[in-house]
């Protein structure tokens, strides 16, 4: 093989090494990018989860002993308890109440198939 053919596979050679070399480097900026973002979402997950936690603690409820206290306290104490779950139950009564109004309004089954396109040829109309 004359002089020119080897000349030409030795760029070809170079040609296809350096877009190879193109590729792998840009495949691994790419992945630099993404584990740059992949470690600011950490923290900030990190952050949110060290704040519920510092919250958590703030809120954490009393657990000491109660035998020795006196019982006009531990009245009070049950008393606060039972109000505070007297306000939550009508809160979801509430929620419940208005969920239970649509229902029977009947409403419910025309916003749902304005929304979702009819099924032909199920039975369905």
């Amino acid at each position: 093989m004359p002089g020119w053919g080897w000349t030409l596979l030795v760029v070809c050679a170079l040609v296809l090494l350096g877009w190879i070399a193109w590729g792998v480097v840009r495949a691994g900026l790419a992945l630099l990018r993404e584990v740059t973002v992949a470690g600011r979402t950490f923290g900030a997950a990190s952050e949110r989860v060290s704040d519920a936690v510092a919250r958590a603690e703030a809120a954490r409820p009393d657990t000491s002993a109660t035998m020795f206290a006196s019982r006009a306290s531990l009245h009070a104490r049950v008393q606060g308890r039972r109000r505070a779950g007297d306000r939550r139950r009508v809160a979801r009564r509430a929620r419940q109440r208005a969920t239970w109004q649509a229902w029977r309004s009947g409403s419910w089954l025309e916003r749902r198939r304005a929304g979702v396109p009819p099924h032909r040829g199920v039975g369905i109309d």
